[in-house]
């Protein structure tokens, strides 16, 4: 691995911890997150974003947006993975915490500082290619980590979508029968005058919806369009064609078994996909070890 190669990984590390920071979007996969791996995502976010770091050289280089890109990260961080974090943090029993209300906003941090990365990183491979310097394995691991990531949050907006649209229903459901039992039994399509819109927790569950679903046509059509990635594009069309549920021009006798259909679309792709990018990741986390060993030591100034 050249220099120029080590310094575009850190920004692909930077990018899978984001990257992990999904699983907070949705429930435990066990009883509760990792307070070790939360601790541990942190210090690395820290470390590889410090003053000083290829993040830090490049965000200095690049303006106003590099400037933005950099407050933004470091909110992020403190939001995420500080000591009292807004998002998530860990209580006195000490258990990491996700705060419900938030992680629409969570997902939403997620996705653009996800573009901000592959955005440097797609400038680096071409640069590096450019100086004869990209070795084909680091572009096959940017490319699949960059593949992985889009699957992922793609089936994670597809969870939250369709969770949200639930939610909606239920609200409208809820809404119906109060005002049936205000107004002895009225069916309220009777009275002109009634809209759940009209409600402003069925207006912010609304707003949350559209976020959602514009933050899902974020992760699944800015990757997937250069025709290389015909199993992506299948599973993003798949998901297009299921989100007319929404609109009511697709109808389902079974909405679990239509929801279990819509958030698998992408699972194909994670299944063949997480193992290989692990295993790449640590293959070359191996080499910075080693190529660090090797290095020259610097003389250490004994105490006086």
């Amino acid at each position: 691995m050249n220099n120029e190669e080590k310094n575009v990984m850190t920004i692909v590390t930077i990018g899978r911890v984001i990257e992990a920071t999904l699983w907070y979007c949705l429930p435990p996969r066990t009883g509760s997150f990792s307070v070790e791996e939360r601790s541990a995502r942190g210090k690395a976010l820290q470390a590889l974003t410090a003053e000083g770091s290829p993040f830090a050289m490049n965000c200095d280089t690049n303006g106003d947006a590099g400037k933005d890109l950099k407050e933004e990260m470091q909110y992020f961080i403190e939001d995420v993975y500080g000591e009292n974090g807004r998002i998530v943090s860990v209580g006195l029993d000490n258990k990491v915490k996700v705060e419900s209300s938030l992680v629409l906003e969570l997902f939403n941090n997620i996705v653009k500082l996800r573009g901000y990365m592959e955005s440097f990183l797609r400038a680096a491979l071409e640069e590096l290619r450019k100086r004869n310097s990209l070795e084909p394995d680091f572009e096959e691991l940017v490319k699949t980590d960059i593949r992985y990531f889009h699957a992922f949050a793609g089936k994670i907006s597809c969870i939250m979508l369709g969770n949200k649209f639930l939610e909606i229903n239920q609200m409208a459901k809820t809404l119906n029968e109060n005002y049936a039992k205000q107004h002895g039994g009225m069916d309220p399509k009777r009275d002109p005058e009634f809209d759940v819109h009209n409600d402003p927790s069925f207006r912010m569950l609304e707003n949350e919806f559209h976020q959602l679903n514009a933050d899902m046509n974020a992760v699944l059509n800015t990757y997937g369009n250069d025709g290389v990635d015909d199993e992506f594009k299948y599973a993003r069309e798949s998901v297009y064609a299921d989100c007319e549920i929404f609109t009511g021009k697709k109808q389902t006798t079974d909405i679990n078994a239509f929801f279990n259909i819509f958030n698998s679309y992408f699972d194909k792709i994670l299944d063949a996909t997480q193992g290989k990018l692990n295993a790449m990741f640590q293959e070359f986390g191996k080499k910075l070890q080693l190529d660090a060993s090797q290095a020259p030591e610097a003389p250490v100034e004994e105490a006086k």
